[in-house]
């Protein structure tokens, strides 16, 4: 009996102290397990503020490359539309111009575009790109049905990229190759154009255009 009762004591024991360890968790563990999560905490602060300064070093250079994108599109596009067949249009042979505008070069492109009166006979636009200010920009006259010849009167004026100092532009021509136009006969009937642009930090960006 004696044994009896000491084995019953020893198995109440055994039970109250498996109730007491499932009802939590030893001062020990808590400690280990807080200090686990302070480093998970301080690794992930640490990837965040990399990650943030990251983009805020990025934002702005990401701003100039869609600007810069944007503007060889623009190019891309209005030299497209330069007529390859002039007389049809009874334009001059020089639809495309290289002109000195306070020292810079700039390019002229005479394109078609839609007529302004709404027929749907094509018109004629006057289309410049210059720098100015340290700025590329795109300068249009309004779309006229007939070209006159005459320099346009009123120009639209919108900045296409910032932070440019030079614009170097040279032309293709058929059995000469590229050449840096110094006259209006340097641009007749050019296949191709190529435009250099000179940023503030001395780097250039080259493309390389199809005329019509």
């Amino acid at each position: 009996m004696a044994a009896a009762r000491t084995a019953h004591r020893a198995a109440d024991r055994l039970v109250r102290c498996g109730a007491r360890q499932r009802a939590g968790f030893t001062l020990l563990e808590l400690l280990v397990a807080i200090t686990i999560l302070a480093f998970i905490a301080v690794i992930a602060w640490r990837g965040l503020s990399t990650l943030t300064a990251t983009r805020e070093r990025l934002e702005p250079q990401n701003e100039q490359v869609r600007a810069i994108l944007a503007a060889f599109g623009q190019m891309e596009l209005d030299l497209s539309h330069v007529p390859l067949n002039a007389a049809l249009y009874a334009l001059p042979d020089q639809a495309i111009r290289v002109q000195l505008e306070e020292g810079q070069r700039a390019l002229q492109i005479l394109r078609l575009a839609d007529s302004p009166d709404g027929n749907r006979a094509s018109a004629v636009q006057v289309v410049r790109y210059r720098i100015h200010e340290g700025r590329l920009e795109r300068q249009t006259a309004p779309a006229q049905r007939y070209y006159g010849g005459d320099a346009p009167v009123s120009l639209d004026t919108v900045t296409l990229v910032p932070a440019v100092d030079d614009l170097q532009i040279r032309v293709w021509r058929s059995n000469v190759g590229w050449i840096t136009p110094v006259a209006d006969a340097d641009t007749a009937s050019v296949a191709g154009v190529e435009i250099n642009l000179q940023r503030h930090d001395g780097s250039f960006l080259r493309r390389v255009f199809l005329v019509g």
